[in-house]
């Protein structure tokens, strides 16, 4: 046995969800921000100011979104079976 499967208290199971929803909302930030960052760096190079970071961060937002989407999908497909 795994010490994670030692500890079955609702306790440690609230915080191991809490954890993966923690890394779910970091994993958003990070896209929005590194979509954003490229789109900066596309604008300082083909000289056009805030198009492609605008662009930059809301394909990150949905990229982001759709990560938290189909991962909430397949635990809910998961736990339905």
């Amino acid at each position: 046995m795994t010490p994670a499967q030692k500890n079955e208290a609702p306790e440690a199971k609230g915080y191991g969800q809490g954890y993966e929803y923690f890394g779910m909302a970091l994993n958003f930030t990070i896209a929005i921000l590194l979509f954003g960052a490229g789109g900066w760096f596309l604008d300082r190079w083909v000289h056009t100011r805030p198009l492609f970071t605008i662009i930059g961060a809301f394909v990150g937002g949905f990229a982001g979104f759709m990560s938290i989407y189909y991962r909430v999908k397949k635990d809910i497909d998961g736990k339905g079976r």
